[in-house]
């Protein structure tokens, strides 16, 4: 009896738990810093393609204030791929932090008010595939 209490207890939290992810729709991928393609909710769980030399951004922004922290937990392969993961800005400007392991486990810390938007770019010569989860 007392198994299927632990048991019953356990199945509410996972399903507690699974109600705050929210999957990615789409990506937007940006030739430039002006051209876009399709979007993506900078939000919860993401999962993309990034072609090579070229940055995806979200298609949605978040507020944040001065001193906020974002995380940006991700997985990508090919893991020999340099690629940074960060925040584009309220100035317009990406702020980044570069990896080369096939992971990222930052955080970066808000210096400006106002909208940001999540945002990876590729500095390899191939396609990636990411996935991971943004907390803000």
């Amino acid at each position: 009896m007392k198994k299927n209490q632990c048991l019953t207890v356990a199945l509410a939290l996972v399903m507690m738990l699974s109600c705050f992810g929210v999957n990615v729709s789409a990506a937007e991928e940006c030739l430039d810093a002006e051209e876009t393609i399709s979007v993506v909710r900078a939000t919860g769980k993401f999962d993309m393609e990034v072609r090579a030399n070229r940055t995806v951004k979200a298609g949605s922004s978040f507020p944040l204030e001065v001193g906020e922290v974002v995380t940006i937990k991700a997985t990508y392969s090919p893991f020999s791929a340099s690629v940074d993961f960060g925040l584009i800005a309220p100035d317009g400007l990406f702020y980044g932090l570069n990896t080369t392991t096939g992971s990222f486990d930052r955080s970066i810390e808000v210096t400006q008010r106002g909208h940001y938007y999540l945002a990876v770019r590729n500095n390899s010569s191939s396609v990636i595939s990411v996935s991971g989860y943004v907390n803000y």
